[in-house]
């Protein structure tokens, strides 16, 4: 006989929510997901799902929350000795799946508070990793470099290469080009006049 939602912790059922929403996501698109496919997905009463996600923005912002401190989790880990650069691009790479997804948060976030907090904190992640990049190689201090311009091309690059169309490159393959072209012509920022 299947537990009832009594006998399943609620982290367990959160889980499996976002499981099922994460699978919906990427074979259907956040359209094209219903919170009733997520219920039914998941083996939760419609209704239920009200019970941890109070709407689908919300269940979409946890999922995306969870997509990046997961490849965070797997960057820390398998990558805890490589420079910041390699597990930058390695990170966008990894997540380069959820694409699409990524893009579906541009439609929500004038909707939404939770998906723009959750794109944010996407960007931020992003913002760090450069920043650490620089950090490494001397281009963090205002002397050096504009660190905010490297940050803003930087994200642009990102935002840009996720909107949808055939031509773009991987965002990864973009952010390397760019990053060690500013390392490579860092003298030529040395002296320059802010």
């Amino acid at each position: 006989m299947p537990r009832n939602r009594q006998q399943i912790p609620r982290e367990e059922r959160e889980g499996d929510l976002l499981a099922a929403a994460t699978e919906l996501f990427l074979a259907k698109g956040y359209a094209g997901s219903t919170m009733a496919d997520i219920s039914a997905a998941a083996g939760v009463a419609r209704g239920n799902i009200y019970w941890y996600f109070n709407s689908k923005d919300d269940i979409f912002a946890a999922v995306m929350d969870r997509m990046l401190s997961r490849e965070i989790r797997i960057l820390g880990e398998e990558l805890a000795h490589a420079d910041p650069l390699s597990r930058l691009v390695r990170g966008l790479s990894d997540m380069r799946l959820y694409r699409p997804l990524h893009q579906a948060m541009h439609d929500r976030l004038p909707h939404s508070d939770a998906v723009r907090t959750t794109h944010n904190t996407f960007l931020a992640w992003i913002v760090g990793m450069v920043d650490e990049v620089m950090a490494e190689h001397g281009l963090d201090g205002g002397a050096v470099a504009d660190a905010a311009l490297v940050r803003d091309i930087a994200v642009a690059v990102f935002e840009g290469a996720n909107v949808p169309n055939d031509r773009n490159r991987p965002a990864h393959e973009m952010i390397r080009f760019l990053m060690e072209s500013i390392l490579a012509g860092r003298g030529s920022f040395e002296g320059r006049d802010h």
